[in-house]
């Protein structure tokens, strides 16, 4: 199976106060992290999607192709990511979406998702811990045309609202891999 994964890295971090993706994380910014576990899970066509010129540049010394753009809406950022991965690879498998600020998410979670894929290829696949549902998500092939066409701010959520009969669970030991940094607290407990 051929998988690809949007690294969804537009926000705006109004909570946070500023670029938490650049803010230091045990010696590097938190933005390291999801893009070396994608790549040690194996992840075929990975891309990064970004209203911020620094996080590309993270993302070019690590080897991941990275987008940069000023528009507004998280379905933007969806589509962007879309196009991209299917002229990239249009016999995908799956695509995952996945968050730029969970620095303890780990790179076997997210091979545990593609494995959930290739046993259920007709699935939506989702981390979780003890039933709280997060990120990543990994959406099959039939969502694709969906996700496209999503309607104009939202996200991922919608195909999966549209689709609750699809989702499947993949849980983490480790309730801290699902912890997105929304606050320099957040950062301050996870560290």
């Amino acid at each position: 199976m051929k998988i690809g994964c949007v690294i969804m890295a537009s926000g705006m971090a109004r909570r946070f106060g500023s670029n938490k993706l650049l803010h230091d994380f045990h010696g590097e910014p938190v933005m390291v992290r999801i893009l070396r576990s994608v790549k040690a899970a194996g992840i075929d066509f990975p891309i990064t999607v970004t209203r911020h010129p620094e996080v590309v540049e993270i993302c070019n010394t690590e080897g991941i192709p990275s987008i940069l753009h000023e528009l507004p809406k998280r379905s933007d950022t969806v589509r962007l990511g879309m196009e991209y991965l299917l002229k990239a690879c249009p016999e995908l498998d799956g695509i995952m979406f996945a968050a730029s600020d969970q620095p303890c998410l780990s790179w076997e979670s997210i091979a545990a998702l593609c494995a959930a894929l290739k046993a259920q290829p007709e699935c939506i696949h989702r981390l979780s811990h003890k039933g709280a549902e997060g990120n990543p998500v990994l959406f099959p092939k039939s969502t694709f045309d969906a996700l496209c066409h999503l309607p104009e701010g939202k996200g991922g959520g919608a195909v999966i609202k549209a689709h609750p009969e699809l989702v499947r669970l993949v849980e983490v030991s480790d309730p801290r891999e699902l912890v997105d940094v929304d606050t320099p607290e957040i950062l301050q407990s996870l560290l």
